[in-house]
């Protein structure tokens, strides 16, 4: 029942979002990655989804782009329903984890059930997690989550069996962290979230340090920690790989790592305070550039604390449990709120973190409940509610806001009005470029104006200027398209479509010399009619 009504009230939260289209990374993911594009259903098809994905190092979430290509036609309400499912599939698997961590050694009880189907209401009913649900290529941050809650809980399963059954157990805990780290590479934290269930779950009373293997055991941790600082610093695979992909972001290391405290702080406001309005694919966020601004080091005392806390907590019998939830939130950040050169703000990275907060929300409703009915009791009650309906209703409010792609980029810009790539977007999807729709004076003129403002903001942007130019072009306004587009080449000789369109514009004015080299370099960054003509 209480599995029940969670599946409802998620669903409720969500109601709508079949309805929602494809957006951003979906496009380069999915909607134009024709290996994905299975018609029958088959190992052939599915090989070749994996073969030819854009993120190759993901294929259980290509797999499962292929499939719902195939049964729905290519149509996002196929993509969206999915994820929807698969939303609620790992609300039951945080219920059924936070229900074995806090009852391990006895049977689970009413209040039991009750409270932790509870936190995990809250959880799934979250506006921060709309990203993840309503970007249908998010759905790698979905399984990744799933895959490494149910691998926890079938150690935590493992642990109470015995003989077979211990090991079944335990083969479905390999199993599901191989499937989370297939989906997102973010998931090769989760050995480290088995160890803390290990010591702090399983040993919640007496002694932490029952074998000698136990503090080499509790050490890996630090270890792995100073590994990682010692191979940034002089060099390594791990800071090669990671600095590479630097070149391409208009920040360094060194000013997201001080940057991301104050990210991690602001998530953490969205979810005490829950608008929707606070909510969107992009943000304003100022860079951090010193150490010394009180951006960082107030919310790096805030973080260090809460991690602190968690150690303490840790460290003393009977409080361990509530100290795994607490040191789950900064452990599931460390990976993508660090030293790897993703954007610097994205809701859906809090995803897995919040399965911590769930925990100490579901510990706090337990121990209410064992004290009966009070006035303190029913206090926590209401205020559990209060919260949880509001998630709840502000979720719903924000379904609407990915129902198309200029939808969800009004919302970018009036949140971010400072981010060029918002307003190139939102110039997109004016633009209509990606559908088969007349283009409309009111639109065009929509169009150029978000362009230019992108332009404005950041004229060593080279998307808004292609794209500018693709919309005068399409207007006939060649000698502003040939400007533009020639712009947008010089700042990036890497622009597939200012190419393209600059061979289709000195073709259309009897420029045929000119219209076949750039057909060729258009041809040669990908653009394959262009290698056809």
């Amino acid at each position: 029942m209480a599995a029940l009504v969670l599946a409802i009230a998620t669903v409720l939260a969500y109601h709508g979002i079949d309805q929602n289209a494809f957006h951003f990374d979906d496009w380069p993911n999915i909607v134009d990655n024709a290996s994905l594009h299975m018609k029958q259903f088959g190992v052939d098809g599915l090989l070749a989804a994996v073969q030819g994905a854009y993120l190759p190092r993901r294929p259980v979430a290509t797999l499962s782009f292929a499939v719902d290509w195939w049964r729905g036609g290519g149509a996002p309400g196929a993509f969206l329903t999915t994820n929807l499912i698969i939303h609620v599939l790992t609300a039951w698997a945080i219920f059924a984890f936070m229900l074995r961590a806090l009852t391990h050694s006895t049977r689970p009880t009413a209040p039991a059930v009750v409270a932790c189907a509870a936190a995990a209401l809250w959880w799934s009913v979250q506006p921060i997690h709309v990203q993840a649900v309503s970007y249908a290529v998010q759905r790698m941050t979905e399984l990744a989550t799933l895959f490494s809650v149910l691998s926890v809980w079938a150690y935590l399963k493992a642990r109470a069996s015995a003989g077979r059954g211990a090991a079944l157990w335990g083969v479905l805990s390999a199993l599901t962290l191989v499937l989370a780290a297939l989906s997102k590479e973010n998931a090769w934290i989760t050995p480290l979230l088995i160890l803390l269930a290990e010591y702090l779950v399983l040993r919640n009373r007496g002694s932490l340090i029952r074998h000698p293997r136990d503090r080499l055991l509790l050490a890996l941790p630090a270890i792995t920690v100073i590994g990682v600082l010692a191979d940034i610093l002089f060099g390594g695979p791990v800071s090669q790989w990671a600095l590479s992909g630097y070149s391409g972001r208009s920040f360094t290391l060194g000013e997201r790592l001080l940057t991301q405290p104050k990210v991690v702080l602001f998530h953490v406001s969205q979810i005490l305070w829950p608008l929707p309005e606070r909510f969107s694919l992009e943000h304003d966020v100022e860079i951090v550039r010193s150490a010394a601004s009180w951006e960082f080091w107030l919310p790096m005392g805030v973080i260090l604390a809460w991690s602190g806390a968690g150690a303490l907590l840790a460290a003393r019998p009977g409080t361990r449990r509530a100290g795994f939830f607490v040191l789950w939130v900064p452990v599931t950040l460390f990976i993508e709120s660090s030293f790897v050169p993703l954007e610097m703000v994205f809701e859906h990275r809090m995803y897995m973190p919040t399965v911590g907060f769930t925990g100490l929300v579901a510990i706090g409703l337990l121990h209410a409940a064992s004290r009966g009915p009070t006035v303190r009791t029913t206090g926590i009650w209401s205020a559990y509610l209060l919260a949880t309906g509001f998630a709840l209703w502000s979720t719903s409010e924000r379904i609407p806001q990915w129902r198309t792609e200029a939808s969800l980029y009004e919302q970018a810009v009036r949140l971010a009005p400072r981010s060029a790539r918002a307003w190139n977007l939102l110039g997109v999807a004016n633009l209509g470029q990606r559908r088969d729709e007349l283009l409309t004076q009111e639109r065009y003129e929509r169009a150029l104006s978000a362009f230019d403002r992108a332009i404005a903001l950041n004229d060593q942007y080279a998307a808004p200027w292609t794209n500018r130019g693709v919309a005068r072009y399409l207007q006939g306004d060649i000698p502003g398209a040939e400007t533009d587009l020639k712009r947008a080449i010089s700042i990036s000789s890497r622009e597939a479509a200012a190419q393209h369109y600059l061979g289709e514009l000195y073709e259309r004015t009897g420029r045929p010399l000119e219209a076949r080299t750039a057909r060729r370099r258009a041809c040669a960054l990908g653009v394959t009619p262009d290698c056809n003509r």
